[in-house]
């Protein structure tokens, strides 16, 4: 399990960068190491309520200790992350979802959607040429649960991995692709670090994509718009380094292949802000104002369309990113499918088609 690594935190060698460098909350060095110290004591800090649980603070540390984790542990423990037990239960149920396996094609890889069959139109959207054939598996037995840490609790993800691997790989196949970043980041880095060994091979759906796209070119039409991204806080579990591509290698090379232009804005890579959904229960005003600040720089950055990867930053942004900001919100799938000429899927909230 990704730990907290108390060996690695060593105020000697940071800045509180863990904290200080936090978008969501006004820390300085000293408030960042009082509550990073309180936290190593076991004892309540101011951090646990105001956190938005993005993960990010795990990029930040310079030393690679991991202080998300002993975050999230706190909260668990201390119960000072609020979030309503209604909202939970509705969060929770997407691990209880009805499993489903619907037979494409043996020769080709399944596509994983986890628990988000509610929560996207999925026979809306997974179809035309992308998907083509492609096996499609959903339910409670294939989600990850990593949507608990959003709401306070450590555990639920890395204690179901076991079963995880187990019910994907009764599926038989040998290709499983993650359309979830937090799936993929478990059944890869995370399995690694349990020393758990996958039957499959794990492919995340960003990376499928471009590789698609690399393969169809003489297909697309070229969208020529300028965009901004909303990166999702669970790609921060992937596989990074040196040695591995990256959400950003995939996500640059489609837009590139898509004839669409990146703009520069400040809350980008690893200075991504948020879509705040984790607060939304209990913090709206405060979410508002965050999604907002975040839609303001791509506006400002001189974005036509705002682009989504994960269903719930869809559903939580793309209504005031049309409304308030005039670009029109895609999700990345109805984008490529706006580029091979198919026409987009209508209705749900959260297939980030455009706003009207």
């Amino acid at each position: 399990m990704v730990q907290f690594d108390l060996r690695r935190c060593d105020f000697s060698k940071c800045k509180g960068q863990c904290l200080s460098k936090c978008l969501f909350v006004d820390y300085d060095e000293k408030k960042a190491k009082e509550d990073i110290a309180k936290l190593i004591r076991q004892e309540p800090a101011d951090i646990l309520a105001k956190c938005v649980t993005c993960y990010a603070c795990n990029e930040f540390c310079p030393n690679g200790a991991n202080p998300w984790e002993l975050i999230n542990a706190m909260q668990q423990k201390t119960g000072l992350y609020l979030y309503p037990d209604k909202a939970k239960t509705t969060a929770r149920g997407w691990a209880t979802k009805e499993d489903r396996i619907i037979k494409g094609d043996p020769d080709k890889p399944a596509i994983s959607l986890g628990g988000f069959m509610d929560v996207l139109p999925w026979d809306k959207v997974f179809r035309g040429k992308l998907f083509e054939g492609m096996t499609l598996i959903m339910g409670g037995s294939y989600c990850c649960r990593m949507g608990a840490t959003h709401m306070g609790e450590r555990d639920p993800p890395f204690k179901f991995l076991p079963n995880l691997v187990k019910n994907l790989a009764e599926t038989g196949y040998k290709e499983i692709i993650f359309y979830h970043d937090a799936c993929y980041g478990l059944l890869t880095a995370e399995a690694l670090s349990q020393m758990i060994e996958i039957p499959f091979k794990p492919i995340h759906y960003i990376e499928y994509i471009r590789n698609w796209l690399r393969e169809h070119k003489d297909e697309i039409t070229p969208l020529n718009i300028k965009v901004a991204y909303q990166r999702p806080c669970t790609s921060r579990y992937n596989p990074h380094g040196p040695f591995h591509e990256t959400i950003y290698d995939w996500i640059e090379e489609i837009f590139e292949l898509l004839g669409v232009e990146l703009v520069k804005r400040k809350y980008e890579r690893e200075n991504s802000m948020c879509c705040s959904s984790g607060i939304f229960p209990t913090q709206r005003e405060r979410a508002m104002g965050l999604v907002h600040k975040n839609l303001q720089d791509a506006k400002d950055a001189g974005a036509e369309a705002y682009i989504f990867f994960c269903p719930i930053c869809a559903a939580v942004m793309r209504q005031p990113s049309k409304k308030d900001f005039g670009m029109d919100p895609y999700h990345v799938i109805m984008l490529v499918q706006k580029a091979l000429g198919e026409e987009l899927p209508v209705g749900g909230a959260a297939t980030g088609i455009p706003a009207h």
